[in-house]
């Protein structure tokens, strides 16, 4: 049931959907997250402060909800593949302007996040 969220500001100009088929990927690379159970969606804000207001910076931030019991270093291994695809989708906008990039993991707790559904397994 991983759930994940790109947040990201209306200043940044990108294709979302390879993104995320990106992030996928890299998420169930981990091995411990299960693709079938992937949902993610893009969420483009026009309303936003960063720091003083200057118009020209920038966020792209990811939220991952995974149910809980999976190992820190499993955890960790997600969030830094996170960042890296980030890093690399972002690069030339890090590096030529203001630019905030974050990844956070939160647990749902068992037997309080519920799920069904009957997406196949169609493979990795």
């Amino acid at each position: 049931m991983p759930q994940l969220t790109l947040e990201y500001t209306d200043n940044l100009e990108f294709d979302v959907q390879p993104l995320l088929a990106r992030l996928h990927s890299e998420l169930a690379a981990t091995g411990a997250i299960n693709l079938k159970g992937l949902k993610s969606r893009a969420v483009r804000h026009s309303e936003y402060r960063i720091a003083d207001g200057n118009p020209e910076y920038a966020f792209v931030h990811v939220n991952l909800l995974i149910r809980e019991g999976r190992p820190l270093e499993v955890q960790k291994d997600a969030s830094q593949r996170v960042m890296t695809v980030l890093k690399e989708t972002f690069g030339a906008r890090f590096e030529s302007g203001y630019l905030s990039l974050s990844v956070d993991i939160k647990e749902m707790r068992e037997g309080i996040a519920l799920t069904v559904h009957n997406i196949p397994d169609m493979g990795k």
